[in-house]
């Protein structure tokens, strides 16, 4: 029986980990299903969704010389009963301004709050040491005229430069 499992590592970034980690997964008969890896700071962090046969011991076991090697924090978890809610995104809101403290709580807040799904996120500061520019990408499931209220308040509340559009599925 096919089980879908969680892998998350996180770890001073080098070059290696991800053949590492999908390999154990590889030799252990798992397919990578989904999977999204960053680094912040110079820490990897990944997120691997992986179709295991059988149960976890064997992919525990091989990942054990991983977890020493590339000195990571690795964690398994099996998802007993996968979500039914897998909605693809359909739009990205992109949020450009000068960094203050409470622009991905605000946005996050006024999505939660409008019950639109936040699927993915990307931040990062551009711009001057002078002159930061916070940037941020959500990946969203929503519709545009929901987006274009929200947004359209967000533009006032915040004074940043908020827009979203449909995402393009040859871009994903």
């Amino acid at each position: 029986m096919s089980r879908l499992v969680v892998i998350t590592a996180v770890g001073r970034d080098h070059p290696g980990i991800v053949a590492a980690l999908t390999g154990a997964i590889y030799h252990c008969g798992g397919n990578l299903d989904d999977a999204t890896m960053t680094r912040l700071h110079g820490v990897f962090a990944t997120m691997l969704s992986v179709q295991l046969p059988g149960n976890t011991d064997a992919l525990d076991l091989a990942l054990q010389p991983i977890r020493l090697s590339h000195d990571l924090t690795i964690t398994i978890d099996e998802l007993v009963t996968p979500p039914d809610n897998n909605i693809p995104p359909d739009h990205i809101i992109t949020v450009y301004g000068a960094d203050k403290p409470g622009i991905v709580h605000s946005v996050a807040s006024a999505l939660a709050a409008a019950n639109i799904n936040i699927t993915d996120m990307d931040s990062r500061m551009a711009g001057t040491h002078d002159q930061p520019i916070y940037i941020v990408v959500f990946e969203v499931s929503a519709n545009s005229q929901d987006l274009t209220s929200l947004v359209s308040q967000l533009r006032v509340d915040l004074k940043l430069d908020i827009n979203f559009r449909p995402i393009d599925e040859e871009a994903l």
